[in-house]
């Protein structure tokens, strides 16, 4: 599942520089703050419960976005895409989508009406959130949403192998002998759904909308994300040259935590997530080699 949603991040960021809802249809607002689990984004808190004032910018104006995976997402639309009702669980008469994936991660989003909100203030929000890291009123793992793309209807769905394929039921109301992604989403009211999957990591319809698109930030020591400790046996060879000449030491004020916007799924993780299990015991037998600030937790 982890390259799964590696693959959707990068072409989502590619396509529109922004990260994508993972799960979709998952609340997300502007100013919430949590983590990345094994079942992608949990809110633990917002900004304005830690006391933090956030100004968020006007929404900017509404529009549409289409977009499948060029090299692994065909979408067939109006009568084309009619079927057997049987496999499609679509009504006869109704408008339809079919869509068919070549590869794993490969995605579908068209969303109607999409307005972003962005955090105004967000220089004095960052030192805000260091002070509160600096306290303990913070936790490492946090990440703010300081931007979210929201619809007035959308329609993602992604792709778990190279066979996957969906119907989607678009009602009675748009017109099957047309382009459905040509035909605004929220007209098709409550008939729109998923009516069938297979192969389908995920998927989110609805004529109401929701968040489809973010940006976050996260507190970031530099020192342990651009050079992650060494685990012992694997120093290099003599004679080798050392990766790390010319690092700031740790303990030379280039630790110092920084706020930084996510632009990768490794930007969730510290140091010692992304270290291999068996590695991760050394990396805690390491830790009182850290930064102070680095090891401040909130208080259970």
């Amino acid at each position: 599942m982890r390259r799964l949603v590696d693959s959707l991040w990068h072409e989502t960021r590619g396509a529109f520089d922004r990260l994508p809802v993972w799960l979709p249809g998952t609340p997300m607002e502007l100013g919430d703050v949590g983590v990345f689990g094994d079942g992608g984004w949990v809110k633990q808190t917002t900004l304005r419960e830690l006391g933090i004032t956030v100004r968020a910018e006007d929404a900017g104006t509404p529009t549409d976005y289409t977009y499948a995976s060029s090299d692994g997402a065909e979408v067939t639309a109006g009568a084309n895409a009619s079927v057997d009702p049987t496999q499609s669980g679509i009504p006869v008469g109704n408008a339809a989508l079919r869509v068919r994936f070549s590869r794993a991660g490969a995605f579908v989003l068209h969303a109607d009406q999409v307005t972003v909100r962005r955090i105004g203030n967000l220089r004095q929000v960052d030192r805000r959130i260091l002070a509160a890291y600096g306290n303990g009123g913070w936790q490492r793992e946090w990440v703010l949403v300081s931007e979210v793309a929201r619809a007035s209807a959308a329609l993602v769905v992604v792709s778990g192998d190279r066979r996957g394929e969906a119907f989607v039921d678009l009602g009675a109301n748009l017109d099957a002998s047309l382009d459905g992604l040509g035909q605004p989403l929220g007209s098709a009211g409550t008939a729109l759904r998923v009516a069938a999957r297979n192969g389908v990591a995920a998927s989110f319809a609805s004529a109401t909308g929701g968040a489809v698109l973010w940006q976050g930030r996260r507190v970031r020591h530099r020192w342990w994300w651009l050079s992650p400790p060494r685990i012992r046996g694997s120093e290099p060879d003599p004679g080798t040259p050392d990766p790390d000449a010319g690092m700031p030491d740790p303990d030379d004020g280039g630790s110092e935590p920084e706020v930084v916007e996510v632009e990768h799924p490794d930007d969730l993780d510290a140091p010692e997530d992304r270290a291999a299990p068996e590695d991760r015991a050394d990396l805690d037998d390491r830790a009182d080699e850290r930064p102070e600030e680095d090891e401040r937790r909130i208080p259970a």
